[in-house]
């Protein structure tokens, strides 16, 4: 038994799961970020203006992060480092130096 009494409604519903957002980070429309973040605050902007592609990349980009500045992250202030970081890479406020990152970052693959 369908919760949804017409077709309409169902395309409805599709519709809203499957909702582009407006990227900040590569400048189009994308599929949104529908997993749990667990980022607090943060995570609401994050899924308002960041595609699920460049969460991704972010994804990976993070491991990079974490092991070019050699990152504990037990410590607040690591943990911090990273944050900006993120914010810098996805286009979210302030920007910071990522040239170290960018000179070093291989696409998977190669």
């Amino acid at each position: 038994m369908s919760r949804f009494t017409t077709k309409s409604e169902l395309a409805d519903f599709m519709e809203a799961i499957m909702a582009d957002v407006q990227c900040v980070t590569c400048g189009q429309a994308g599929e949104a970020i529908t997993d749990m973040l667990f980022l607090g605050k943060l995570e609401t902007e994050i899924k308002a203006k960041v595609c699920k592609p460049c969460w991704k990349k972010w994804e990976g980009m993070r491991v990079m992060v974490i092991n070019e500045y050699q990152v504990n992250l037990g410590d607040e202030s690591g943990r911090e480092l990273v944050k900006k970081q993120m914010k810098a890479f996805l286009k979210l406020g302030e920007q910071t130096d990522t040239s170290k990152l960018d000179q070093n970052f291989r696409p998977a693959g190669t």
